[in-house]
């Protein structure tokens, strides 16, 4: 049985999570005193960025979907939903940049590199995910003594 603790943790860190990628998704940040290098082994550095900033979202979002009591009996599809909607959630982070803000544009390359962020989390979290478990229920009954 999962504690209940641990569950509003794991909502609430998914919450900022979902938070801090839409202040990074949709926020201007035109620094024109700042000079930054515009590419890395011949990727543009942005894609780093966009790689980066998804890849910790299938370990919260799985977490988010095995503490949620109306997944119910669709907890073994915990790891391909988790998958499936941060595939929506950068093509909506993408598109919203494209058809909704004027100083922000949505590039397909982008969302690759959104894919390759989730992609590689959720292949971690299949092998690491109970072990998530048992340290986030650690965590929550170590703070309870």
């Amino acid at each position: 049985m999962l504690s209940r603790g641990a569950g509003i943790l794991v909502k609430v860190l998914f919450l900022l999570y979902v938070g801090m990628v839409l202040f990074f998704c949709f926020f201007n940040f035109s620094m024109p005193d700042l000079e930054l290098p515009q590419y890395f082994l011949g990727i543009r550095i942005d894609r780093y960025f966009h790689f980066i900033m998804f890849l910790p979202y299938p370990f919260i979002g799985w977490l988010t979907y095995r503490y949620s009591r109306h997944v119910g009996q669709y907890k073994e599809f915990a790891l391909s939903l988790t998958f499936v909607t941060g595939l929506v959630f950068a093509v909506f982070t993408e598109l919203a940049q494209k058809y909704l803000l004027d100083a922000r544009s949505g590039e397909f390359q982008d969302f690759i590199a959104d894919f390759f962020g989730i992609l590689v989390g959720t292949v971690i979290v299949k092998f690491i995910g109970e072990w998530m478990i048992s340290v986030t229920e650690k965590l929550v009954l170590d703070k309870k003594k």
